[in-house]
């Protein structure tokens, strides 16, 4: 049968020539409809398999609404747009689509996204299936256990966290008599870490009297629809809810999902999910709630009738945190950095290929080496290969290998690093820098699992899974021409992008204590702390280098201290908020307001300080890997033309 493709586009020109085009092409055009409410009753009556979606259509509702509502039913969906502004775009992008046709496109371009987005549809519903089929079993196994119960709540939340991220899982349980509601919470410290809240715990964190919390839990109202708020209007809702709105003040939480449930004795209990980040949940959360509703309930009802009271009442000791995480060789616990490795746990034991993007610096190579270790291939090797080091006439040979005699020089038969990583993983970093020549070839692996060798008669089929990483922006790179549309949505299968030093600034501290402790143990010293000033001026700095560079500034600290005294700065770092700390400052006796030249002094001077705090890192070294220009995202030339106005020489730090 063939696969049916719904058109959503208002432009009867466009529409009819879509139309044709996939006729031809063998697919079955189930419709063409100007407007979401045609669109929705088309897709109501004709469930197509996927939808050519134009962002801007006829009627007061667009194409991102839409695609909301087909992301929820799990229907594939590919943009058509002509031009948009930054904002459409982030919008679009946030529904996350199968693809994106920028007006006018080609006819080959179209039904290479068609056959990509079906490629990806489907390995994400493999992907889903196979998540949900281990979450059942999880949460079956827990429901099987003897334990106290909560221990069983506690396990319930660890089996949840992969597929539902949250920073805080509070549980409301309702005794059978009605009169009144208590609630634990499990607040979570680190990938495999929770803290359990309880009444006396929460008073002591928010400052408020048991007394308060016990009359704000009697009185808290009984949930009986399946619900999430995000940003704003979490926010109204917690200025009507006493109990939401403490966890708002508490731990300042931006969003929120509800999902009641009802034991088989009749007890209410309702699931209460809160994070940090203002759109922290979506339908999609929702709906597997729903479809685990039934283990849920039943790991609800096998609590023994005589722990009920205990339950109801809360008396019940604070359970130890587990130990180290899970996931080793990653540091830290802050709520971005934690989202991704629930993720990486998502993503391991299937061989969905894995996009990492991100700055320069922000840990992908250790990601990967998690992903691969997490997976069933980890007993196989694990190859990486840097795209950007090997020149464009080498590569090639480097990933495939190359038969005897094949080039000038080729004296020996070589194995490439695809056939060395048969059955692990292979890792190709810098992806981006790959020539665009060469992603021909690379499709054909992905799309095919052969590889030729140069100079070979026959394809050789591998079974290896690819993880690819960049620091670029691959969608500008494909606009100017370097990078493949049809090798981007293969490899974009399952994005992670992952946050810069900058946006985990809570996991500093921990880092550089890593670091100091790794770099003592390897110059024979004692580690004897980290100053305040050292601190203070590291979670106020940039990173423009990320975790890299806060390594490297540790190691020099480590080298330059005598083993007696708490590690110091060797040179001042430029906090980020230096020029609005120092742009008004008074006090009552004494008000001072910077001038206009002053605050461009000072503005040159941070500039100054921060460019030779990098090249200090660096020896002077502006180009290459890890250079200067790499670390702060310039070109080398805009770099050197910069150091010149500055009057900074790069020989003063080699």
């Amino acid at each position: 049968m063939n696969k049916k493709i719904l058109i959503v586009e208002d432009e009867f020109i466009v529409a009819d020539d879509l139309q044709l085009t996939l006729q031809q092409a063998g697919y079955y055009v189930c419709g063409i409809a100007a407007s979401v409410i045609e669109a929705r009753d088309i897709i109501q009556k004709r469930k197509p398999d996927l939808i050519l979606l134009d962002i801007h259509l006829k009627g007061k509702l667009n194409g991102i609404e839409l695609a909301k509502e087909l992301r929820a039913q799990n229907i594939a969906f590919v943009y058509l747009s002509a031009n948009s502004n930054q904002q459409i775009l982030e919008a679009a992008k946030a529904t996350e689509p199968y693809g994106f046709l920028v007006k006018p496109f080609r006819e080959k371009d179209l039904l290479v996204t068609i056959d990509i987005a079906f490629y990806r549809h489907e390995h994400s519903l493999e992907a889903r299936w196979h998540k949900e089929l281990q979450l059942q079993k999880e949460l079956a196994a827990i429901q099987q256990t003897s334990g106290a119960w909560q221990q069983k709540m506690m396990d319930t939340a660890k089996a949840l966290q992969a597929y539902i991220p949250f920073d805080c899982l509070a549980g409301k349980l309702k005794n059978t008599e009605g009169k009144y509601y208590n609630a634990f919470a499990f607040l979570r410290a680190g990938f495999d870490e929770y803290q359990v809240i309880g009444l006396q715990e929460l008073s002591v964190i928010s400052g408020e009297k048991e007394e308060r919390i016990s009359a704000i839990l009697d009185d808290v109202r009984n949930e009986i629809v399946a619900a999430y708020y995000n940003g704003e209007e979490y926010k109204k809702l917690a200025a009507t809810n006493p109990l939401k709105a403490l966890f708002v003040k508490t731990f300042d939480y931006s969003s929120n999902l509800e999902f009641p449930l009802t034991a088989a004795n009749g007890s209410a209990f309702s699931l209460c999910f809160f994070r940090r980040a203002e759109e922290g949940f979506t339908n999609e959360h929702v709906n597997w709630l729903f479809h685990l509703q039934q283990p849920l309930t039943a790991i609800l009802s096998s609590i023994p009738i005589a722990q009920k009271p205990v339950a109801i009442s809360m008396n019940y000791q604070q359970e130890k945190a587990p130990g180290a995480s899970q996931i080793k060789g990653i540091i830290g616990s802050s709520s971005s950095l934690l989202n991704i490795l629930d993720m990486v746990a998502q993503v391991a034991p299937v061989d969905t290929s894995v996009l990492l993007l991100g700055e320069s610096g922000t840990g992908k190579e250790k990601i990967a080496d998690c992903i691969h270790q997490l997976s069933p291939r980890k007993y196989h090797s694990l190859i990486k290969i840097n795209c950007a080091a090997l020149p464009p006439t080498l590569i090639e040979s480097e990933l495939f290998g190359h038969e005897k005699g094949a080039f000038t020089g080729a004296s020996d038969k070589r194995i490439g690093k695809f056939e060395l990583a048969e059955g692990g993983t292979i890792f190709l970093d810098e992806i981006g820098e790959m020539p665009i020549e060469l992603q021909v070839k690379l499709l054909r692996v992905l799309q095919e699992r052969e590889i030729e060798r140069i100079g070979g008669r026959q394809p050789i089929k591998v079974n290896v899974r690819v993880i690819a990483a960049t620091n670029r922006n691959l969608e500008k790179e494909m606009a100017e021409g370097r990078f493949r549309l049809d090798l981007y949505y293969r490899l974009n299968v399952f994005p992670l992008t992952l946050p810069s030093l900058r946006e985990r600034r809570e996991d500093i501290k921990e880092l550089a204590t890593h670091f100091a402790e790794k770099f003592c143990k390897k110059f024979s010293k004692a580690f004897t702390g980290i100053s305040n000033n050292m601190l203070t001026q590291m979670e106020g700095y940039a990173w423009p280098g990320n975790i890299r560079e806060l390594e490297n500034i540790v190691e020099q600290s480590v080298i330059m201290n005598d083993g007696k005294s708490a590690l110091t700065l060797r040179q001042p770092l430029f906090a980020t908020s230096a020029i609005n700390n120092t742009i008004y400052q008074s006090s009552p006796a004494n008000p001072a307001i910077k001038t206009i030249d002053d605050i461009k002094r000072l503005q040159r001077q941070t500039e100054m300080d921060h460019i030779s705090s990098v090249l200090l890192k660096t020896k002077g070294r502006i180009r290459g890997k890890d250079g200067a220009a790499e670390l702060l995202n310039e070109k080398p030339t805009t770099l050197e033309s910069r150091m010149a106005k500055l009057g900074i020489k790069k020989e003063d730090f080699q």
